[in-house]
């Protein structure tokens, strides 16, 4: 649990570099869209199948905390916590991995743009993940049973986690209010 508040902690954004004619900045979004949004109900049932999912938020700045409960088997329990911020995707992958990789943990190989993994007590595994196709970093924690697992919903999370997803339902990518002037007719004739 320590990585996920550590993974969500509220720091400003990096300032972006002098446009030197180079890429353009990273949009930031607004905001990171619930559980519902970013793993839909196939892709939960797929990557746990028989758990039970609540939402919390992890801090006001961060995006949900997804939690599942095993329904056969209520000593397993796995989060998963979303952190996007285009700071993510600008940093060195090496400087990210160094604290976890100092305590202890193992690289992930094949993983998003980074990964590693670690047992921080008996019966736990955490994931932390940098998806390579979005500004996100993602913390999977799981406890109880066989916390190897980890690591597939780790994969299965990525995967979900789209460019397309995030701006599901957010200011971004939301459509257009009924009470909007650009909404259209409304079905009165």
């Amino acid at each position: 649990m320590a990585l996920a508040l550590a993974a969500c902690r509220s720091r400003p954004a990096d300032p972006p570099a002098a446009d030197a004619g180079g890429a353009a900045t990273p949009i930031e979004r607004a905001a990171v869209p619930d559980c519902e949004v970013l793993l839909s109900e196939n892709d939960r049932e797929l990557m746990l199948p028989g758990f039970t999912m609540k939402q919390e938020r992890a801090c006001p700045t961060c995006g949900p905390l997804c939690s599942f409960r095993s329904d056969a088997d209520p000593d397993i329990a796995v989060s998963i916590a979303w952190d996007c911020n285009a700071r993510h995707a600008q940093a060195d992958v090496h400087a990210l991995m160094a604290p976890t990789l100092q305590a202890g943990g193992v690289e992930v190989p094949a993983l998003g743009r980074a990964a590693v993994r670690r047992a921080p007590a008996q019966g736990m595994s955490q994931v932390l993940a940098w998806d390579d196709d979005t500004p996100c970093a993602l913390v999977i924690t799981w406890l109880g049973g066989e916390t190897e697992r980890a690591v597939e919903v780790a994969r299965a999370a990525l995967i979900a986690t789209t460019p397309a997803v995030l701006d599901a339902g957010t200011a971004n990518g939301q459509a257009p209010d009924a009470g909007d002037a650009d909404a259209g007719p409304t079905g009165a004739p």
